[in-house]
């Protein structure tokens, strides 16, 4: 429980950084500045 959110958090990074690799920086500025960037259900 104490540490749970840190291993989330860099399970999630790992995750980010095999998927997108260099592109990570610009995915994440793409995710922030739109602020529709998913497809609604």
């Amino acid at each position: 429980g104490k540490y749970l959110q840190n291993y989330l958090d860099e399970f999630c990074y790992k995750l980010n950084r095999r998927y997108f690799g260099e592109n990570l920086f610009d995915r994440l500025v793409m995710a922030v500045t739109h602020q529709y960037w998913y497809k609604s259900v």
